[in-house]
């Protein structure tokens, strides 16, 4: 696990120095839009539809609904290195839920947060929702992440 002297090292794009913890770093949610997940969902074969919302200064969350949004920062994943997302836990303490997600190494873009609320919920824009935790790797990886999601793609 990387300490926050080592994470300045690491390139993330808009990094905030409040984010940055002590063994971690606090992705913050940002854009124009969010994305509320809807309709039937069969895996493999059929992703989730989304209704978009704009993001002013809040986002609105309905109770036990999964909402995407996009972070504030972008990251280049080195190719030694992988992240495990959590969420913070002032936020789980408030009725949230995330899934815990890893970064593969190589993932370069912005990360999207699915995030549920188990009450009526506004979050400001800019919070910082998810713990970002970086695992050095016993070695660099020769298979980087090349997969469908690179760049930020929301689903």
């Amino acid at each position: 696990m990387l300490s926050h002297q080592s994470i300045y090292s690491l390139m993330i794009k808009n990094i905030s120095d409040e984010s940055v913890r002590e063994n971690g770093y606090d992705l913050r949610i940002c854009g124009d839009k969010y994305y509320e997940v809807t309709g039937e969902i069969i895996i493999p074969d059929k992703k989730a539809s989304l209704k978009e919302h704009q993001f002013k200064d809040y986002a609105e969350m309905e109770p036990l609904k999964t909402y995407l949004f996009e972070t504030c920062e972008e990251i280049e994943m080195p190719n030694d290195t992988a992240g495990l997302m959590t969420l913070r836990s002032t936020l789980a303490r408030n009725g949230f839920l995330t899934p815990p997600t890893v970064i593969d190494a190589g993932y370069k873009g912005k990360i999207t947060i699915a995030l549920t609320s188990l009450n009526k919920a506004k979050i400001k824009k800019e919070s910082r929702v998810i713990h970002l935790i970086f695992i050095k790797l016993d070695k660099p990886t020769e298979m980087l992440y090349n997969g469908s999601y690179q760049g930020g793609k929301i689903i």
